[in-house]
């Protein structure tokens, strides 16, 4: 079973949305209101499958933004992706998941 059908992954999706107030994270950098529709995985789920729930691991994006984060082909993160990653740091050992 995919784990974006799992009913956890849905709450959790909508109360990100809800935490984001429905906008585009990386659009409201550029000072744009755009609706959000998405939540990605800034650090990858494939990747990271332990963080899949956490929800510092969670943005609101634009599909056309959630688009630009990891290449299609490749599957891995953009120059966008990257700069998410760096600015979206794991726990440590002292903070929670």
């Amino acid at each position: 079973m995919s784990p974006y059908k799992d009913k956890r992954w849905r709450s959790k999706r909508a109360n990100i949305l809800r935490r984001d107030k429905y906008e585009c994270r990386n659009c409201k950098r550029y000072g744009k209101m755009v609706k959000a529709d998405t939540v990605h995985h800034v650090w990858f789920l494939r990747d990271h499958p332990k963080w899949w729930l956490c929800s510092w691991n969670l943005i609101s994006l634009c599909n056309e933004c959630h688009n630009k984060m990891h290449n299609r082909d490749s599957d891995i993160p953009t120059e966008l992706g990257e700069y998410w990653q760096d600015k979206t740091n794991p726990p440590t050992s002292k903070n929670k998941f």
